[in-house]
């Protein structure tokens, strides 16, 4: 990846509940697919030289797709079936001693009824959610990130 280092990407969601598959979606083909995260996911982001989570959410209205830091969370409460990113980079760094720089690329969501399409406003989110995703897989990150 330029030079950069293995990137890690994760996309997380159900692809059959409409917007909520966005994240399978923008990492289809560069990275691990799934429904959550989960404690089993530690040993290979330890491994990684860099993370990217991509997850839908439920943005405040006219909210645009936010690409962010992630930091591990303080601490580790023991969930054996799901974890959230910060407790996850956490699990990394308690079990194989890696503090794995990180991010999150959060794409609004509206429709999260039964389906595999996208909401029409989840498509005009998408360009912006690829540019930026595109910057993170060649290093350059938005000013706000």
């Amino acid at each position: 990846m330029n030079g950069r280092g293995e990137a890690l990407l994760i996309g997380i969601g159900n692809p059959l509940r409409g917007d909520d598959g966005v994240g399978w979606h923008l990492v289809e083909g560069l990275g691990l697919q799934r429904h959550q995260l989960t404690p089993e996911l530690a040993e290979t982001v330890a491994a990684a030289d860099r993370l990217l989570i991509v997850d839908a959410w439920l943005a405040p209205p006219h909210s645009g797709s936010l690409l962010r830091p992630l930091v591990a969370a303080r601490g580790w409460e023991r969930d054996s079936h799901r974890v959230d990113p910060a407790r996850l980079l956490a699990l990394a760094e308690q079990l194989f001693d890696r503090c794995v720089p990180a991010h999150e690329l959060l794409v609004p969501a509206f429709d999260f009824s039964w389906g595999d399409r996208f909401s029409p406003a989840l498509r005009r989110q998408l360009p912006e959610a690829r540019r930026l995703l595109r910057g993170w897989l060649q290093g350059a990150l938005p000013l706000h990130a």
